[in-house]
């Protein structure tokens, strides 16, 4: 028997700053029909228009994942996706007043515990299992990023390195279920090493950044300010990021994935490769 898609019971709503823009913005989730995904709809616009999550609607961007259809654009998905995957959500309409997600803390913990105070619902249809028909690999200078098939469910390991850095090299691996997913990766924060900050200010991004959501860190790894969650948090905030995008592919995807030093552009040619050889899993006897 396959799983009953899920949604969640109720609607439940934040408001905070996004981090690129740094204007306050609305997101209030709610439940969605079955068989309808994760849907975005900038309310904040007339009429309301709204992009599916899928790859087909993603716009090449640095340092963040951004969907656009038609007149509508969201930025900074990423978090929120990975919610949406780690808790097992089929379908959810994500409505944003603005064009970025909130920042939160930098982490997909607020979205998380938004989900899980909304609670959630199972719907009266089956959900899809797939996994990749093949192995697939993606490798671009020093980065690779490659998925094998595993139907029994979705793996991620990811190692971070920097090249000309002391920063210790950071290796991570977990079989994502809602509670691995609630306890080992949604507290992890996103950053940025304090030798990018002004340049990031200067192409147009982080004027929302601070302390509170954004980790600096200078080249040892060491933090200009606070306390890390994890010992390898670096890591782990780029397993979250990687999961938000895999999530564009749909729910149910089982697969044993291996990302080395891997960011956003690098994610999404691999969502390119997987969607065409993905394969439904079918229901046990």
């Amino acid at each position: 028997m396959k799983p009953p898609q899920k949604t969640i019971r109720k609607a439940v709503e934040y408001t905070g700053i996004g981090v690129n823009f740094g204007r306050k913005v609305t997101v209030c989730l709610r439940p969605a029909p079955p068989d309808s995904g994760v849907v975005f709809r900038r309310t904040d616009l007339p009429s309301s228009p709204s992009v599916p999550a899928g790859p087909e609607h993603v716009v090449p961007k640095l340092r963040r994942t951004v969907l656009r259809h038609g007149e509508a654009e969201v930025q900074m998905t990423e978090h929120v996706l990975a919610a949406t995957a780690g808790l097992e959500i089929d379908n959810l309409l994500v409505e944003l007043k603005g064009q970025e997600l909130p920042a939160c803390d930098g982490s997909a913990r607020v979205f998380t515990e938004m989900l899980q105070e909304a609670g959630l619902a199972e719907q009266g249809r089956p959900r899809v299992l797939r996994t990749v028909r093949e192995p697939v690999t993606v490798t671009d200078g020093n980065t690779s990023i490659a998925a094998t098939p595993d139907p029994s469910g979705l793996t991620i390991s990811y190692t971070l390195e920097y090249a000309g850095l002391t920063l210790p090299t950071q290796r991570f691996e977990i079989r994502i279920t809602p509670e691995t997913f609630t306890r080992e990766l949604a507290p992890a924060r996103t950053f940025v090493f304090q030798r990018e900050a002004a340049s990031l200010l200067v192409s147009g991004l982080g004027r929302g950044a601070s302390l509170e959501n954004t980790l600096v860190l200078r080249d040892d790894g060491s933090l200009v300010y606070g306390e890390l969650r994890f010992p390898d948090e670096y890591a782990r905030h780029k397993t979250v990021d990687l999961l938000g995008d895999l999530r564009l592919l749909g729910s149910g995807l089982r697969a044993r994935v291996e990302a080395v030093r891997t960011g956003h552009a690098q994610n999404l040619r691999l969502l390119e490769q997987i969607q065409p050889i993905l394969v439904e899993i079918p229901p046990r006897e």
